[in-house]
């Protein structure tokens, strides 16, 4: 009997190790896929004019503006010591927040996000504290590399001699006349939306579409740090709550409360299913996750296409609508979700 037990046990730990995952970016860089937590990516850009102060280290592809604060544009290819390339208009910048700073991470290319088991990811030989990867995931015989931007920006900070500038990284953005009037007007297209009070559209790129009742919705990758099956979730239902609060779960430890978001939003009350999952939110004050029938599929909305297409805020939800190949999202701006006064009532 007590065999029987331990073997269930095991078996049950493993189950749960099984279901750690992290979400990650994946970057094309080098013709080499890095994985960032996309947890730490604030916003996903293409390449700008950039500002190219005096003696930058050579790892630095320049300076930029990002809410009117200046961030280094780190080239990972100098780090590598990869041969490096001038960046065309196709290329992306990662705005990152590391633990002390903001910084940014130019790429070919942003291939997917996906959500990635812990126990898969392996680590690299020779690999210690200081190193700058966190280990290697593999899948269809391609290896990803999880980057370390932690100590990514340390590995700079700590070897000046190194990446002494001696040469102009200027020289690695194209820079004929017409790819400089759009590296402006980008620069200056995003400047126009910080600064702009009365525009209230998010910059949203990277994300997720999950379904609510036949409702599509899109969340920004950068508002979610985790998601978790229902059917593997336990909920302690809390008496004297609003009825769009599901319940807590107990979810590694912690105790989440769970929002029916449908209910919230004072439509029908959400039906549990096979594929329900619970959206863990990004945040540092509440511990909240919401219901989705269904996780659907990462999905790439810029922020020229958002404006070209002109968000219509949907009063009754206080979402955004947002219409991409056919399909119509609610767009989900986690930050007003949290700020809502049934929340802080309740």
């Amino acid at each position: 009997m007590e065999n029987n037990l331990t073997l269930q046990s095991d078996s049950l730990l493993q189950e749960i190790k099984e279901e750690e995952n992290e979400i990650y970016t994946l970057v094309e860089i080098d013709k080499k896929i890095y994985a960032i937590e996309t947890k730490k990516v604030l916003e996903i850009v293409k390449i700008m004019e950039l500002d190219y102060p005096y003696a930058l280290p050579s790892c630095i592809l320049g300076i930029m503006e990002y809410e009117q604060s200046p961030i280094a544009v780190i080239d990972l290819r100098e780090i590598l010591k990869s041969e490096r390339i001038t960046y065309d208009l196709s290329a992306k910048i990662l705005v990152l927040k590391t633990e002390n700073s903001i910084t940014a991470l130019i790429c070919d290319n942003v291939k997917d996000v996906k959500k990635i088991a812990l126990s898969k990811i392996k680590n690299i030989p020779y690999m210690d504290e200081n190193s700058l990867y966190d280990g290697v995931f593999m899948e269809n015989d391609e290896d990803f590399y999880i980057l370390n931007i932690d100590s990514l920006e340390k590995h700079i900070k700590n070897n000046p001699i190194r990446y002494k500038n001696e040469q102009n990284t200027q020289n690695y953005i194209i820079n004929d006349e017409n790819s400089k009037t759009t590296l402006q007007e980008r620069r200056n297209f995003l400047t126009k939306i910080v600064q702009d009070i009365q525009t209230n559209t998010p910059l949203y790129d990277m994300g997720v579409s999950f379904s609510i009742n036949d409702v599509k919705y899109y969340i920004n990758m950068a508002s979610v740090k985790e998601f978790f099956k229902v059917n593997n979730t336990k909920f302690i239902k809390v008496p004297s709550t609003p009825d769009f609060i599901y319940g807590l779960a107990n979810i590694k430890g912690e105790y989440i409360t769970v929002l029916d978001i449908r209910k919230f939003f004072n439509n029908s009350k959400t039906h549990i299913k096979e594929k329900s999952t619970i959206i863990i939110l990004n945040s540092n004050e509440f511990k909240l996750g919401i219901l989705a029938d269904e996780i659907c599929e990462s999905l790439n909305i810029n922020f020229e296409e958002i404006i070209q297409n002109k968000l219509q805020k949907q009063e009754e939800t206080n979402t955004l609508e947002f219409v991409k190949d056919g399909e119509i999202y609610q767009v989900l701006d986690v930050d007003k979700l949290l700020q809502d006064e049934k929340l802080t009532i309740c």
